[in-house]
């Protein structure tokens, strides 16, 4: 134990850190900029793009959990979960790099790869997302160092988010292929670390002969669990900043290159309030946290529509806020799924990290196809008009104001889920903490 009172070294909470920010720079780069891409430079129109996300999620519909539950099977000599990770560390980089290769070719041929290069990326990542959270939970049995360890993953997240705000500007250097590869550059050295230096403390009791059936009656009598991600689901849905900021400093703003000023403001003050999370959850507890969230995100998208976008600074003032506001939900569900595996070993009487983190995944990536696929349908509702050409196109007026809606306003509806789940969700701090205990208790008597 370290003298700090903490059961992880300082290079583990670094190490875990830099693994979440390199799978985070792959996963926010196709986030943010893969249907802009698809849209813009390798020509795809708006209705074979967004029918493309959607089936590609329905694929994740069967394979997320799947992989749960064989995460939860699965036991190797070397750990539950570092192997995985230890693959994942070479396979997600390689897999977003020919995500964003532009071939050439007819278009039947584009639209082929395009599927099968974006399949494969997401089962890859779906192969390093549950273990990464789940490793959390055997690292340490303290739930505060869970939060911690987590809450710094949500940091480093945010930092991920922070890089891509310079895409645009390495580009116009090398092309989109080269700048995406020296992201998956990065990614794999900040990841590569993990493998030698975490260790995997607690052994919890397992049942050797689990089968599949078990572990999905387990997930489905754990309530808090799906309460919660029916509202995360909604926010997930309705976050339209990250994948509208592109085609609005394109098309609203005339310049390319406001993408990162948007994208720099609206992601530095996440990186502030994330090393001060573990404190607020003290203070407030992790579902006031989000309720207060919500209230005020609902009232500053409200204020950023109206205020408009003339008045640059402003926009970006009360952008910087929202998003702040916008993030901490999204800062949290780590948390919440952590403290939901507690409540289903609890009631179950059996661990299933792995597809309670795996659900966690399938929600996350499921809400952002849908988000894409909802903003690709509201851009053609308003009339934008794609194009292939790497330049600003001229939109309507209806269009522009089209981008300003689905921006600032679009977001609220999630919000408002997670107001209404956030009723009927009944798991506090104190509560974990004795189901926590009550679990430790039945380790030991094992």
């Amino acid at each position: 134990m370290e003298k700090n009172g903490l059961q992880t070294s300082r290079m583990e909470r670094l190490s875990y850190a830099g693994f979440f920010l390199g799978q985070n720079i792959i996963f926010i780069i196709p986030l943010q900029l893969l249907t802009y891409f698809y849209t813009e430079y390798v020509g795809l129109s708006l209705p074979d793009t967004a029918i493309l996300l959607l089936i590609a999620k329905v694929w994740d519909a069967i394979n997320d959990p799947i992989m749960g539950a064989i995460v939860d099977k699965c036991n190797f000599k070397k750990g539950k979960y570092l192997p995985w990770l230890k693959f994942a560390t070479f396979a997600l980089p390689v897999s977003l790099f020919f995500m964003f290769v532009n071939i050439d070719g007819p278009y039947i041929l584009k639209l082929i790869y395009a599927y099968m290069t974006y399949i494969i990326f997401d089962i890859v990542y779906t192969i390093s997302d549950s273990p990464l959270f789940s490793l959390s939970t055997v690292m340490t049995g303290a739930a505060y160092e869970r939060d911690k360890l987590i809450a710094a993953g949500r940091m480093a997240a945010a930092l991920a988010a922070i890089t891509s705000a310079v895409v645009f500007n390495i580009k116009a250097q090398v092309g989109w292929t080269w700048t995406v590869g020296i992201y998956c550059l990065v990614a794999f050295l900040v990841m590569f670390p993990l493998q030698f230096t975490a260790k995997e403390r607690m052994k919890y009791q397992r049942s050797e002969d689990i089968t599949f059936a078990k572990i999905f009656r387990c997930l489905f009598r754990n309530k808090y669990l799906l309460i919660y991600f029916a509202g995360y689901l909604g926010m997930e849905i309705t976050n339209t900043l990250q994948i509208m900021a592109a085609y609005f400093a394109n098309s609203n703003l005339g310049d390319e290159a406001m993408y990162t000023v948007i994208m720099a403001v609206a992601i530095l003050p996440v990186v502030i309030i994330a090393p001060f999370l573990p404190k607020l959850i003290q203070i407030f507890g992790k579902r006031k946290l989000t309720i207060y969230s919500s209230i005020l995100t609902i009232f500053l998208s409200l204020l950023q529509y109206l205020l408009g976008y003339e008045n640059f600074s402003l926009f970006l003032a009360i952008a910087a806020v929202r998003v702040l506001f916008m993030q901490i939900p999204f800062l949290l569900y780590g948390m919440f799924t952590a403290d939901c595996i507690e409540y289903g070993a609890y009631v179950n009487q059996e661990r299933t990290e792995g597809i309670a983190f795996s659900i966690q995944t399938f929600m996350t990536k499921l809400g952002g196809a849908f988000c894409n696929s909802l903003c690709l349908l509201l851009l053609g509702v308003f009339g934008y008009v794609g194009n292939s050409a790497e330049k600003a196109v001229e939109q309507s007026a209806q269009a522009l104001q089209g981008i300003w809606i689905i921006m600032s306003l679009v977001p609220i509806g999630g919000y408002v889920v997670m107001l209404i789940v956030m009723y009927f969700y009944r798991l506090d701090e104190d509560k974990v903490a004795q189901m926590m205990e009550e679990n430790q208790k039945k380790l030991q008597e094992h």
